[in-house]
């Protein structure tokens, strides 16, 4: 005789079957789709962070940032000599430099020569012994020559800030001018982060009003030195993606932060590539950033000496050993003439690893 359940058994057997399938099938959910409350989110699909999807959730000090020293000073630009770069700010954003280091002084246009601009090294509180120590006799010279003796003659005009190395007369960049590139390149690309660290030769207020002018207020982010810093993601989903550091009076603004107290860099003063160094030149040894100076640093610039620091190979080992040394997982790393170099190539390689 077959067993027949009672019927009121039944409607409960299959509940209970029922139950356990679906714990069944949020097991298996689980074990396929990782849940997203973890640090270790699942990036969207589809979305980029700086070009890729590694590097959403990736924190500023484990990113590699391609760069470029003295930035503005570009030689295929109007009246730039003895220039770092050949290929100005709008040019090297497109080529995929996230990075920027750009020298900010006081300068008034000749009264002569309006395609000319004089350093006013009076405003900025500088004079012609300390320049010469920087730009040399070379330099110095074909200053005088340009506009008359660097520090004496008497300037007419209103001093405004300019993109300049050490001396206006021998470039010089409004530096409204390249704000306003930096302005458009981040309205352009809304999933990009970049970075600026600036040497300082104005006080703070002449460069947030820079900022102001340009727009560019509601992108800059503020950071917390007492916290682990942003992720790429984090920055991006804000609107704050332009992070600006100053070498000598950052603070004031917040968003214009203490350079050294976020970053510390690699020696300046190699005179040819075997003296690159990666021990700690400036900034402190919880710096949580890292900016390995790559460039040899003579003056005028010469590209062919840079030539064996710039291929892949120099490049990358050169990070990889300073970012050991030094126990920080990534880098801003900048160099002259960008466009002779693999920067660009290898931060991209070193940021698609895990």
């Amino acid at each position: 005789m077959r067993f027949r359940p009672p019927a009121v058994a039944l409607p409960l057997a299959l509940a209970l079957l029922a139950l356990l399938a679906a714990g069944c099938g949020d097991a298996v959910r689980e074990r396929i789709m990782p849940s997203t409350t973890t640090t270790g989110t699942t990036p969207a699909a589809g979305r980029t962070c700086n070009g890729l999807a590694t590097l959403c959730d990736r924190r500023l000090d484990a990113v590699v940032f391609p760069g470029t020293h003295n930035s503005y000073a570009a030689s295929s630009e109007p009246g730039w000599h003895f220039a770092n770069q050949t290929y100005g700010i709008r040019r090297q954003l497109d080529d995929g430099i996230r990075a920027l280091l750009i020298d900010v002084h006081f300068g008034v246009p000749d009264a002569q020569d309006p395609d000319l601009v004089r350093t006013d090294l009076r405003a900025e509180g500088s004079d012609r012994n300390k320049v010469a120590k920087i730009v040399g006799p070379t330099g110095l010279r074909l200053a005088d020559r340009l506009g008359g003796r660097v520090g004496v003659a008497s300037l007419e005009g209103t001093p405004r800030p300019y993109l300049c190395h050490a001396l206006c007369e021998l470039g010089a960049e409004p530096l409204a001018d390249e704000l306003a590139v930096v302005r458009r390149f981040l309205d352009a690309h809304p999933t990009t982060v970049l970075m600026a660290i600036v040497e300082d030769y104005v006080p703070p207020a002449v460069v947030e009003r820079a900022f102001a002018d340009a727009g560019l207020l509601p992108f800059v982010a503020t950071l917390d030195r007492d916290r682990p810093l942003p992720t790429l993601g984090t920055l991006i989903d804000e609107g704050r993606r332009l992070v600006v550091f100053a070498e000598d009076h950052g603070g004031k603004p917040p968003w214009y932060m203490d350079a050294f107290s976020f970053v510390q860099d690699t020696p300046l003063g190699a005179r040819l590539p075997g003296q690159l160094r990666c021990d700690r030149f400036r900034g402190e040894p919880d710096s949580p950033l890292l900016l390995i100076n790559h460039w040899v640093d003579v003056y005028p610039p010469v590209p062919q000496l840079n030539a064996p620091i710039s291929t892949a190979a120099a490049i990358r080992r050169r990070v990889e050993r300073c970012t050991e040394e030094r126990g920080v997982p990534g880098a801003i790393v900048a160099v002259d003439f960008h466009q002779r170099t693999a920067v660009v190539r290898v931060a991209h390689q070193l940021n698609e690893r895990p």
